[in-house]
């Protein structure tokens, strides 16, 4: 396995993959009326590494909680790993408008993939990428290898940290962009010091962007139900 340095990098892994969009200009009115009508986030697993059902789901637990601390709700299910067609990647999704993606969120489930190393020429810090824009398939992919690197540092358990490369991933789903911040869950850089205050007390999202991603989770749960009742 791969040893991480002592920083790490979340961030997109390839160019044009997580890319940076803007979200469509909304009037305050339709940003309320999205951001009050709160709807779960269904995440389908991928499970390709085979991580361990009990860390598997100490990751799930600790990332439904830091969602639910921003008034999102994370329901999560199992995705086949023979359903092939769940499994292919949409790398063409960076393709994009100045006001956001140019393909609408193709469903109000999030699929992630689990990998069990990362490809050659990937930076050993870089934890997973995801593909905001993504029209089928696989929106996030993360690095087991490169997440275990950050687990033989000593600075958090491989749970947590798994479970912190999920979430800041669905965080770039939600935000629909690669944007960061400088400090809570969209951090682009995370150091020793980060890793342990994400084990002993959490690492929040940023209040603003937790509405943003409120929002946009809305809009593709209503994107949904309007396509189910064609």
């Amino acid at each position: 396995m791969f040893k991480a340095k002592v920083r790490f990098v979340l961030a997109a892994a390839f160019a044009g993959t997580a890319v940076s969009v803007l979200l469509g200009s909304q009037t305050d009115s339709a940003d309320r009326h999205f951001e009050s009508a709160k709807q779960p986030l269904p995440i389908r697993v991928f499970n390709v590494a085979k991580v361990p059902r009990r860390d598997l789901s100490r990751a799930e637990v600790e990332v439904t909680r830091v969602f639910a601390e921003a008034d999102m709700e994370v329901l999560w299910a199992e995705g086949a790993l023979d359903d092939s067609a769940s499994l292919i990647t949409d790398f063409s999704a960076s393709n994009t408008l100045a006001t956001g993606c140019k393909v609408a969120s193709h469903a109000h489930d999030v699929s992630i993939r689990l990998l069990p190393h990362a490809p050659h020429g990937v930076a050993i810090g870089t934890l997973g990428f995801s593909l905001p824009c993504a029209a089928f398939g696989i929106d996030s992919t993360i690095f087991v290898d490169n997440c275990e690197g950050v687990t033989y540092q000593g600075s958090a358990s491989f749970s947590k940290v798994l479970a912190y490369a999920i979430a800041h991933e669905l965080g770039h789903l939600l935000l629909r962009s690669s944007e960061h911040s400088q400090t809570a869950l969209m951090r682009a850089r995370w150091d020793k010091a980060a890793w342990i205050r994400a084990t002993v007390e959490g690492i929040p999202i940023d209040r603003e962007q937790a509405r943003r991603m409120r929002i946009e989770l809305s809009r593709m749960a209503s994107g949904a139900a309007t396509g189910n009742s064609r």
